[in-house]
């Protein structure tokens, strides 16, 4: 009997009438021997190390190593059921944009790690076959594999954001002193508020400092110094020639929280899920991928009012804080979808 079944197995066959017979029955019944079996390691505690900020920042720098060598075998350890998604698309890693064409680094990089959620973010400006590109890379780390990996990117940069794209804001990439750093709940809470300010169209809600300053996809949106700047993230400069223009540079250089009291941001129906708030306390960095729903209606409109912004959007914004406020904002790279659909993560996001 013993023979007809190890003939059969060795011809991917079965003998008539049988199942398939487990590895355990098979070992139990001297058919193959212990070493057959995968099994983990003796316990041993002290084996166990955690994996801090550096390890996680040096994963992250081991996976951008092997996407810029395009050699998907180099990668960090991948956990069983790791999952990668690419602008919300899911995919195989070594599949994609960033793994598939010609992808290099440029000096403009900001990581925001958090060992306590296991996870790790990368905004940076990347060369994509020889062109300026934005991208933000995301990896939640399990036991020291990698069990989900994100990416967003935004190939469409023109050369008026790249003044802005050249050096970090310091208050991203500083060390904040121990005895100076926020609670983790702080930092939570403080990063949250930028969102409740939108959906609530109040600048009030928000804890942004006076001086607070959000670039977008590398253009300075707001607080910008006399005579003013751009109002949106695009290369178009309003100018004092005509109405429109006037009104754009004097939105241009409002703060934070009055650019938010002015209801402008009314057609955002609302900001959520407002995932993976990865928390850095040693930079007082907090990293996010938000999803943004437009339904094309708009708080306080009339009904007669036409439809507005109708799509949705996901992105990375990183916030600088210090003494539980907002000092910076850094939103990147922008990714449009169509209303309805969602962030690739969350179950049933997207409208």
């Amino acid at each position: 009997m013993r023979s007809k079944i190890l003939k059969k197995a060795r011809r991917g066959g079965r003998p008539a009438g049988t199942f398939a017979v487990p590895a355990l029955a098979l070992l139990l019944a001297g058919f193959i021997g212990p070493a057959s079996i995968a099994r983990e390691p003796d316990w041993d505690p002290e084996n166990i190390r955690a994996c801090d900020r550096e390890c996680l920042v040096g994963i992250m720098d081991a996976y951008m190593d092997a996407v810029f060598r395009g050699d998907p075998g180099s990668v960090p350890p991948l956990a069983v059921g790791v999952r990668m998604t690419e602008n919300t698309g899911e995919i195989e890693v070594g599949e994609g944009v960033l793994w598939r064409f010609q992808t290099e680094p440029t000096p403009f990089k900001i990581y925001v790690a958090d060992p306590v959620s296991g996870q790790v973010a990368l905004q940076a400006r990347l060369k994509i076959q020889g062109q300026d590109a934005l991208a933000a890379v995301r990896l939640k780390v399990d036991r020291g594999k990698i069990l989900e990996i994100e990416h967003l990117y935004d190939r469409n940069i023109d050369k008026a954001a790249l003044p802005l794209l050249t050096a970090p804001a310091p208050v991203l990439t500083e060390d904040v002193p121990p005895g100076r750093r926020d609670s983790r709940d702080l930092l939570f809470r403080a990063a949250n508020s930028y969102f409740d300010a939108l959906e609530g169209d109040s600048g009030k809600i928000g804890a942004f400092s006076d001086d607070c300053v959000r670039h977008e996809n590398g253009y300075r949106t707001v607080n910008n110094p006399p005579p003013g700047g751009r109002m949106m993230p695009a290369p178009f400069m309003p100018t004092a020639d005509t109405e429109r223009g006037r009104e754009m540079l004097r939105f241009s250089m409002l703060t934070c929280a009055q650019q938010i009291d002015t209801k402008t941001f009314a057609y955002m129906k609302h900001i959520r899920p407002r995932r993976a708030l990865i928390i850095d306390e040693q930079k007082g960095a907090v990293a996010t991928f938000p999803l943004f729903v437009h339904d094309g209606t708009r708080r306080g409109a009339s009904p007669d009012d036409p439809p507005g912004m109708l799509q949705n959007l996901v992105t990375m914004e990183t916030f600088g804080i210090r003494g539980g406020l907002i000092l910076h904002v850094e939103a990147f790279p922008f990714v449009t979808l169509p209303y309805g659909l969602g962030n690739g993560w969350t179950l049933g996001s997207g409208r």
